[in-house]
């Protein structure tokens, strides 16, 4: 049995030799480096706490504290760092060209996920935006996998409506709510990824399907490496 668990709205990313860390209760970044990075390493590699080091436990017990980590009988998550892999290809600007070929027969469909993500986002904190996000994503019929190309129509189809709905210097994450939940509308379970960089720190999130970004450019994403993925 491991010897803590991960607080169940607490994800991490291992990225330059430090710990990244997003709280989706309060919306909030942090990240431990250097000697915390090191003692944090040495909890997450054991699975019984008496056999960290003095140091290490006494920072163990002030995550514990924290409300980042719980012990093994709590309803925790594995305490393990995402593991999601960057994307190695981009159809933004496939998607983009074809947005002139687009039609308007996609307008109901627009709209009403157009309500239903601003709704989530008006209503609920980060933790409830990613656990409806969840919800669409896992009634989206198993079993119907699409091919890219079709995918990369149905972004364009987007892109071609989107700017006359909300403008483009919108967040990122309505932005990808909203390609996500106008995607699971046509069948598509696309995932949607946050990622983080530490120097500069910044924080930024995309849409991809099957490691394909569709919303941005590889080179922008590229430099984000992924916290957590829906």
């Amino acid at each position: 049995m491991p010897a803590f668990h991960l607080a169940p709205d607490i994800y991490f990313c291992a990225s330059d030799g430090a710990y990244i860390f997003l709280d989706a209760r309060t919306d909030r970044y942090f990240a431990y480096t250097g000697d915390t990075a090191r003692l944090f390493s040495e909890i997450i590699s054991t699975d019984r706490a008496e056999q960290l080091s003095q140091d290490a436990g006494q920072f163990a017990d002030h995550l514990l504290r924290s409300g980042v980590l719980l012990r093994p009988a709590s309803t925790g998550r594995p305490l393990m760092a995402c593991t999601a892999a960057r994307p190695d290809a981009s159809c933004f600007e496939q998607a983009r060209r074809l947005t002139t070929d687009s039609k308007s027969s996609e307008w109901a469909l627009m709209l009403t996920a157009l309500v239903r993500s601003w709704s989530l986002k008006r209503t609920h904190s980060l933790r409830g935006i990613i656990s409806g996000a969840r919800r669409w994503k896992k009634n989206v019929p198993a079993g119907q996998a699409k091919a890219l190309d079709e995918v990369t129509e149905r972004t364009a189809q987007f892109l071609a409506l989107a700017p006359f709905l909300f403008t483009t210097k919108d967040a990122c994450l309505f932005r990808s709510l909203f390609l996500m939940r106008f995607l699971a509308t046509k069948g598509i379970a696309a995932t949607w990824t946050f990622g983080v960089r530490l120097v500069p720190f910044g924080a930024h999130c995309w849409v991809e399907y099957e490691g394909a970004v569709l919303n941005d450019h590889l080179e922008h994403v590229g430099g984000f490496a992924p916290i957590l993925t829906i």
